[in-house]
This record gives structure tokens, sequence and C-alpha cells, in this order.
């Protein structure tokens, strides 16, 4: 399928598929920015072209991630961006939260491939990277269980008939410098160390390029998950699932006490299946969480 553009300035640069890029050093939300843009005139684009943009960029001073969360970034250490998409209907397919792990899935599979492109010698053994649920991508590894190498957020607009999507992805290419003060979040991972002598060949160009082809994933993502739902990535995303046969721990949405689990995969709504047993409660039983948070048992 054939995005339809429109040229809003002559510093854009349009991808094989035809989406509209646009680079800036620095803005506040590369999601807010893509929200509030103008919307072209439902009449040029007749079903089912897409209007298609991404906007990258080296620093967010307001970026946002799941619940309001700050995303804390370090310029020229970070892939910073977001797609938008713009169709010509209000409606939306069924299951629009399970996108997201969509997202994860292809994305970790374009990040995969580019560190291998980058690094010859990588050991056929090295760690994948895997998604958990609901919408980080992390690494995994014995002993010291799991980091956070990206995340995504996914929101959404409706006006006229029209309706707007939009995928905003972080991906720490290097380690930061400095901790974030949040002791819930996951330890920060990067898909290269500090030290690796290819490091210097993450620049500008090479973001650009990487920014590019995860556009054109994502927005193909997008049209496979609007035609067949979630069971287009079933595969994929069962192979990457960092939490299914884990032991867990499981916080209800708006509550504080955590629950052990077995993680048990995530079904075609999404939601994650949890084996559990509640206080009160004779024998485990299987249950579905669409909102909460999960982590690793430790120990």
């Amino acid at each position: 399928m054939q995005a339809i553009i429109d040229c809003m300035s002559d510093e854009h640069a349009l991808t094989d598929s035809g989406i509209l890029m646009r680079w800036e050093p620095t803005v506040d939300s590369t999601n807010a920015r893509l929200m509030l843009a103008p919307w072209q005139d439902a009449g040029l684009r007749p079903p089912p072209d897409l209007v298609a943009r991404c906007l990258l960029t080296d620093h967010q001073s307001a970026g946002r991630g799941r619940h309001r969360k700050r995303w804390h970034d370090e310029p020229g250490a970070c892939l910073l961006m977001s797609l938008s998409i713009d169709r010509n209907k209000a409606s939306w397919p069924p299951a629009l939260a399970a996108f997201s792990l969509a997202c994860a899935a292809t994305v970790a599979q374009r990040l995969e491939d580019e560190r291998m492109q980058l690094e010859a010698s990588l050991p056929a053994s090295a760690p994948l990277f895997w998604v958990k649920w609901p919408n980080d991508l992390v690494r995994y590894r014995e002993g010291r269980g799991l980091s956070k190498l990206a995340g995504l957020l996914i929101e959404t607009r409706q006006q006229a008939g029209q309706s707007r999507l939009v995928i905003g992805l972080g991906v720490n290419l290097l380690p930061p410098q400095s901790a974030v003060a949040d002791a819930q979040a996951l330890p920060a991972d990067a898909l290269f160390t500090g030290d690796e002598a290819l490091s210097h060949q993450l620049d500008l160009d090479w973001r650009k390029s990487l920014a590019r082809r995860l556009s054109q994933d994502l927005l193909g993502c997008w049209i496979d998950f609007e035609r067949h739902g979630l069971a287009a990535f079933e595969r994929l995303i069962h192979r990457r699932d960092v939490l299914r046969g884990r032991q867990l721990m499981v916080q209800d949405e708006g509550h504080d006490d955590w629950t052990e689990a077995l993680g048990q995969g995530i079904d075609d709504r999404g939601y994650l299946r949890i084996l559990c047993q509640r206080p009160g409660v004779p024998s485990p039983r299987l249950e579905f969480i669409h909102q909460g948070s999960v982590r690793l048992k430790s120990g």
C-alpha cells in the first residue's frame, strides 16, 4: 500500500514506501508534535491510502512514557522517533491496545538485524531482544534479570471521520551516563555498549537510516494488524515473550499488593495470561490481565 504525502516542508524526505521524514535536533515530544500536526483534506486521499509521517530527534525536553512517566534521554545516545498514520475512517480495529505488542516484536526483530550487521562477530548465543508485556523491549540474562532496551507509546486522535495513530519509540543506543531515579523502573540497557569500537558509527546519518527502516516496518505492521489483528504476529510474539513460563509478581491496576503468578503467554486481545492463587481461593486459576504492572520474581 502506498501512502499519500502532503509536503509540509522542503526539509522532508520520502522513504521508498512514501513516508514523510523530518529530523529536528530538539523537540518537546515527538508524539505530542505529531498528535497536533495539521490534518490533510480527506478528499485528497481516497481510502484506503494513508498519510504517514516520521519525526526524529536527538533530544526530547518533555518526552513521555506509559502512565505519563517522563522519558529521560541523553542527546546522541538514543533513537527518539514517532510515526503518525492518518486514516480516512474513524473506527479502530478490535483490541487496538494489543497493537503495542505487535510493534514491540517488530522493532525487536529490526534491532537484532541492525546489531548483527554492525557487529559481525556477535556470537550466535548472544541474548535476544525480548518483548515484555505490555509495551517494552528488554534483555534477559540469567542471574541478572531484565533490563530495558526500548519503550513504545501509542496514542490516538479522531476528527471529522478521520483518525490518527501515533507510535512513539525510544531506543537506548548507548548506555546512559546517569541513572534514572525511579526505584520501580527496570535498569537501562542499550543496543551497544559504550566501549564497543563501532559506537562511533552511530552518527546522525545512521540514526536517520535506521528511523526510515523502522518507519517502514511499523507502517507495514499497522497494515497487517488492521487486516488480521494480533493473529498476524502470534508466532513472533510467542518467540519473544519474556514473561511466558516464568515466575512473576503481578500488581493489579489501582492496587498496592503484588501477587505471585506463572506467566502463560498473551492472548489474541493482547491480555497477559497468568496462573495464580489468590488469597482465600482453594486452587490456582487462570486469569487475564489487561491493565497493571508485572515483573519477574527475584530469587
